[in-house]
Formats: C-alpha cells, structure tokens, sequence
C-alpha cells in the first residue's frame, strides 16, 4: 500500500515531536527544522530524492548536515531512521509539519500578511494583538510587501482571508459597474 507525503510526513513529524516532548526538548526540535529548513535548497531535496544516488552518498550527505547544524542527538538519529528508510527526500514536509506540531502545541497560529507598503514594527505588533483577540491563539506575523496591492493588506490566517486591498476594492467596483444599475 502506497502512503502519501502528508501521511508519511504527519507520521515521522510526529514521531520527531513526541520524541522531543518526552525529552522536554521541543523548543530545541522547533529551532533545529527551522535550521534543516533553512539550508534545504531545491539541489538538496534533487540529491536525495535520485534513485541514481548511493544510498552511502546520502548517508554521507546527512552526516554533514548534522554536523555543520549542530543537530542534537535525537534529530539525527530521527535523520539517520529516514535514511535507512530512504524517505530522506521527504525532509521539508516533515519538518514543515514538524513546526506545526510545535505552533499548535503552544497555541500559535501564524498569518500571512501581504501589504501594499512595508509594515512597520509598531504596525505588525498592533495587527498581531487584534488578530490574537479574535483568534483566541498567539498570532505570528509573517509579511510580504506586494506594491501591486497598490494600497491596504491581505490577512491570511489559517483558512481565513481578509482582503482589504485597493485592488479588489477596484475590481469589485469595476464589477458591480459593469452590471449596471
């Protein structure tokens, strides 16, 4: 039975995160995907996603990213499982998961933020306290600045969207007067 990349990464993702609870180590779990996330270049995913690679060369592959990480002793044995299972070219949804593991764990909801202008810092945490408010959950900020937006914001919290931007203010009112009145 073929298993999916969402039920094989929910499955490693959690394995890696009840690992981490137990040991009381989920902060360093968070810091140590957002690291592998940050290093994981499309090269490297090509690398160990190839049938033409060794599964040695990949080994060896994995054993510098522990190294030059300073990955702790239960992540790289959690890297080194994924090898052996040759699942190691599912590496970024494992640790995207990973990550929402730990946001829901601490009752983190992130929102996406595209702005016309760039938010300044005064902006983000007054956008971030109201959007806790309704939310019920601590809310982290991340934003894009889109100038075609031409002006206001479009807030994407989970499922939710608001889009409170000049340029859908346009176009629905370009729509409602082609309708006619």
């Amino acid at each position: 039975m073929k298993v999916s990349t969402g039920q094989l990464a929910r499955r490693y993702a959690t394995a890696f995160f009840e690992s981490a609870l137990d040991a009381k180590t989920t902060e360093k779990l968070s810091k140590e995907a957002e690291a592998l996330l940050g290093v994981l270049s499309p090269e490297l995913e090509q690398f160990f996603a190839s049938p033409t690679r060794s599964s040695s060369d990949k080994e060896q592959l994995t054993q510098v990213l522990i190294d030059k990480l300073g990955l702790s002793d239960q992540t790289a044995r959690g890297l080194k499982l994924m090898g052996q299972n040759n699942r190691l070219h599912h590496l970024k949804p494992v640790f995207k998961k990973i990550l929402a593991l730990a946001d829901q764990h601490k009752n983190v909801v992130r929102a996406q933020v595209r702005a016309a202008s760039p938010l300044s810092g005064e902006d983000i945490a007054s956008l971030e306290k109201a959007l806790s408010q309704t939310t019920g959950s601590t809310v982290v900020i991340e934003c894009e600045t889109e100038p075609q937006l031409r002006a206001g914001m479009v807030i994407k919290v989970g499922t939710r969207q608001i889009d409170s931007s000049l340029k859908t203010r346009m176009s629905n009112l370009k729509e409602f007067l082609s309708q006619g009145v």
